[in-house]
């Protein structure tokens, strides 16, 4: 089962052409400029952001583990072999957490396949962002905060925050997992809360662009939350939750194992271990902000899956186990038939949920690689160029680094920077600006631009029906336009 989970992952990313999602483009770039200039360098590509002025990489040591990946012949080759090898290492640590957690060694099988029986998860495991490689981290803090181990703690909580803005939560869950030990055993270790702590300063403080980090934590890990929950900026899908029915059958066997742990726990009375509660204390904070964002459930599915796996083992350890078994074999040959039936029903779901997000990835990246090509080929080099959509320069930077680009990965470091700067921007996207020729002319300096046709046809159309702007290329998909001297 090992193995071929193995073969899915590859199989997975390599059964197109493209990236999956968008920032993997500007990863890979950035991974790049990291060798080329090193970690303190002037990130001009996002001129109207605190990028520009206040850069610091809050995806640092991702970035350098993707280094030997763009020494191959074409780095994007280079972006989707490193997704595939990341995954494979979530992949293989999720196995040994499960050997270590799950006694039911029958199990095991079955949750190395429920695995992989989620297309949103599947797509997130595919892309080549560092959040598959922060996933397989949590898994073994947990690990080790169960067991009380203060180096790896301490290691990987700088590891962690050297790699990712949501660092801090790392000694949240550091409380809440002592929280747990206290109700059951009346110890609190403060050692482990305080390791983490330490290895929280030291990951911000190691950061070779200090104090900016504590900006773009500032920013990326506090506002956009805010923003998410209490206004409409422009922010990602992803900090947005899933309808019902996306979320079941996107996530089945999640609902599926918070179902089966409520109704064991309702129905019988055991002593559940410190572990699996922890287990299932952080895999539940993850679980109630995905109905806010639909990020977290990404992360909370493996987690979840462990937390099933350590309660059934409990469960498997008590006194309760042969009388319930002997009561009861009638309905537990029908749970177990119906385990199949579900797999196989959900599974051949997956499939084609996992198709179709396949194409739609072929589709949608294919014609973001035409447009960075050829601005590549034909803009002239240190053009600030217009992109309807803030995170369209995610592809262009990482297809066309030559040229300048307004904000990437969030809109808030624009907004931050100058909302009134940000506000014309957005007013002349959606075309609600009145002479737009003038805005980005005249505040942005602007000579070149793109623009996509699935939000911004207003736009398009003042573009269109402007002499002062002339269309160089079009597809189905998009316009890059010229302004007129």
């Amino acid at each position: 089962m090992l193995l071929l989970g193995i073969a899915v992952i590859f199989a997975s990313q390599f059964s197109i052409p493209t990236l999956f999602s968008a920032d993997g483009y500007l990863h890979i770039r950035m991974a790049k400029f990291l060798y080329q200039y090193g970690p303190r360098y002037n990130f001009h590509w996002a001129r109207f952001s605190t990028f520009a002025t206040n850069f610091a990489d809050k995806d640092f040591l991702y970035h350098v583990l993707l280094i030997p990946f763009t020494f191959l012949a074409d780095i994007f080759w280079g972006a989707k072999l490193s997704a595939a090898i990341f995954a494979v290492c979530l992949y293989l640590i999720f196995w040994i957490t499960l050997r270590r957690y799950c006694l039911i060694k029958l199990l095991i099988p079955f949750f190395l396949l429920i695995f992989f029986i989620s297309a949103p998860f599947l797509q997130g495991l595919a892309q080549p962002r560092n959040m598959v490689f922060i996933i397989a981290l949590t898994l073994l803090y947990v690990h080790y905060l169960i067991n009380k181990k203060l180096l790896p703690l301490f290691i990987i909580t700088v590891i962690y925050t050297l790699s990712h803005v949501s660092g801090p939560y790392l000694l949240l869950f550091a409380i809440l997992g002592e929280c747990v030990r206290f109700a059951n055993e009346r110890v609190f270790s403060f050692k482990s809360v305080l390791t983490v702590a330490l290895g929280l300063i030291s990951g911000f403080l190691l950061h070779p662009n200090f104090p900016n980090n504590i900006l773009v934590f500032y920013l990326n890990g506090i506002l956009v939350p805010i923003f998410a929950l209490k206004w409409g900026l422009e922010l990602g899908a992803e900090f947005f939750p899933l309808n019902t029915r996306d979320f079941v059958l996107g996530y089945p066997f999640i609902l599926i194992s918070v179902v089966i742990l409520i109704a064991m726990g309702l129905s019988q009375h055991r002593k559940i271990s410190i572990a699996t509660q922890i287990w299932m204390c952080i895999a539940g904070f993850f679980f109630v902000f995905s109905f806010f964002s639909q990020r977290y459930l990404i992360h909370a599915y493996p987690l979840i899956l462990v937390s099933l796996a350590s309660y059934l083992s409990d469960w498997w350890l008590s006194a309760e186990k042969l009388l319930y078994l002997k009561g009861h074999k009638g309905f537990i040959a029908l749970m177990v038939s119906g385990a199949f039936v579900f797999l196989a029903v959900f599974g051949l779901h997956t499939y084609r949920d996992f198709k179709g997000r396949l194409a739609g990835e072929v589709f949608y990246n294919s014609h973001y690689e035409a447009v960075g090509k050829w601005m590549s080929k034909y803009l002239p080099a240190g053009e600030v160029v217009f992109h309807a959509n803030w995170s369209d320069s995610q592809y262009f930077i990482g297809l066309n680094p030559k040229d300048d680009y307004f904000v990437t990965l969030d809109p808030i470091y624009m907004y931050y920077q100058s909302p009134r700067a940000y506000n014309l921007y957005r007013q002349v996207a959606f075309g609600d600006s009145p002479d737009p020729y003038t805005v980005l002319k005249n505040i942005f300096g602007v000579r070149y631009g793109y623009a996509g046709k699935n939000y911004f046809s207003r736009f398009i159309a003042q573009v269109k029906s402007d002499s002062r702007f002339s269309v160089l290329a079009e597809d189905g998909l998009g316009i890059i336009f010229r302004l007129q001297p």
